[in-house]
């Protein structure tokens, strides 16, 4: 049995991280969306800055998992093309 080309394990958990870092942040800000019921203005105001910030961040996520998916993407690609000939070599 082959080991995997460390690069295509690599971009495998690029891939991942790409996947869960925008719903860490999905999460955080559909918790923070939530209004307080009543609330008075100074509240209303703290509240609308606290989702104003969540966005941000969701927005940060976002562009930082799709660096991480393209990065992911090209480590699995090269790690493939690496990893072919070898398997062709042995049949």
């Amino acid at each position: 049995m082959s080991r995997p080309h460390p690069a295509l394990v690599v971009g495998i958990l690029l891939l991942i991280a790409a996947c869960v870092l925008p719903g860490i942040r999905f999460a955080d800000l559909a918790g923070t969306s939530l209004p307080h019921q009543d609330a008075p203005p100074h509240l209303v105001e703290q509240h609308a800055a606290d989702v104003a910030a969540a966005e941000h961040r969701l927005l940060v996520a976002v562009a930082v998992a799709a660096v991480l998916a393209v990065l992911g993407v090209t480590a699995v690609a090269h790690g493939w093309r690496q990893r072919r000939p070898a398997e062709r070599g042995r049949r």
